[in-house]
């Protein structure tokens, strides 16, 4: 299955890019503001890089206080990496191994329409779906396929936490004893928060990432049993608000990682070409 035929409307869709040259704060804006998993930067024409929150973070943890204000206000070419990169023609299977291999769940993809040559983010949750469709399927559980859910103690810093975050690459950190989590949106919007920005400037000496995790906005997922289908996962994750889910009973998540990337890695991941009759 083609990657143009499982998501035939993917070109169409609107996003912002950006210049090399933009301040990166403005672009931290965009990430906020569009709810979008990435922003690419176009020049000449050409799109291959973009700024999203895991080529953000890890870099704002090296600066001390007193730098963060020009790196927000610097080039946020500075502060971008390179996606994977993808023609609508090519197979599904190729996308799934470009995730697999970049440990990303987003990528660039180019191609046609209307006699014009188009580029586009797609993400995992894009291929969500496909399960809704039936041109993917498994015979995994829910259970089979969660992770183990990852926690701080509230009182853990914001730098701490993305320093462990990178590390282990994940997205969202658990507050312990609670069933809420941060992500790096929530830092984000910390960053951007107009008391966070004016403390930086009149206070070069106390730095943002010193802020508690228990301090930001904090996102609480609904539940899912470990005995429903990764089908009916994967449903939930693209109707429900929030990109995670957890188990019932267990201290585990499920994102659309879990419902998709391991059971393609297992072997166990059904692909049609085309809906069921």
């Amino acid at each position: 299955m083609k990657i143009g035929a499982a998501l035939p409307r993917l070109l169409e869709r609107k996003f912002p890019t950006v210049r090399p040259s933009y301040p990166l704060l403005t672009v931290l804006y965009l990430l906020r503001v569009a709810e979008i998993a990435a922003v690419p930067i176009t020049e000449d024409g050409s799109t291959r890089r973009a700024v999203f929150g895991f080529s953000i973070l890890p870099k704002l943890i090296e600066l001390a206080p007193k730098n963060f204000e020009e790196y927000l206000g610097g080039p946020c070419e500075r502060a971008s990496e390179e996606l994977a990169f993808f023609k609508t023609d090519d197979d599904i299977e190729t996308l799934l191994d470009g995730f697999k291999h970049s440990h990303l769940g987003v990528a660039i993809v180019a191609g046609r329409i209307g006699g014009r040559e188009r580029t586009s983010l797609v993400t995992l949750a894009d291929l969500l779906r496909l399960y809704k469709t039936k041109q993917f399927a498994s015979d995994l559980l829910a259970g089979e396929v969660a992770s183990p859910i990852f926690s701080m103690p509230g009182r853990s810093t914001v730098r701490e936490a993305v320093k462990t975050m990178f590390k282990l690459r994940q997205r969202r950190v658990f507050i312990d004893g609670e069933s809420t989590y941060i992500s790096d949106r929530s830092i984000i919007e910390r960053v951007l928060s107009p008391a966070s920005l004016v403390r930086d400037r009149d206070e070069p000496d106390v730095a943002i990432l010193d802020t508690r995790i228990d301090f930001l906005k904090k996102t609480a997922p609904i539940e899912i049993t470990s005995r429903a289908k990764v089908q009916s996962a994967a449903l939930r994750l693209r109707s429900d608000w929030g990109p995670c889910l957890i188990v019932k009973g267990k201290r585990e998540v499920l994102t659309p990682w879990d419902v998709i990337m391991k059971p393609w890695e297992a072997g166990r991941l059904t692909i049609r070409s085309r809906p069921p009759a």
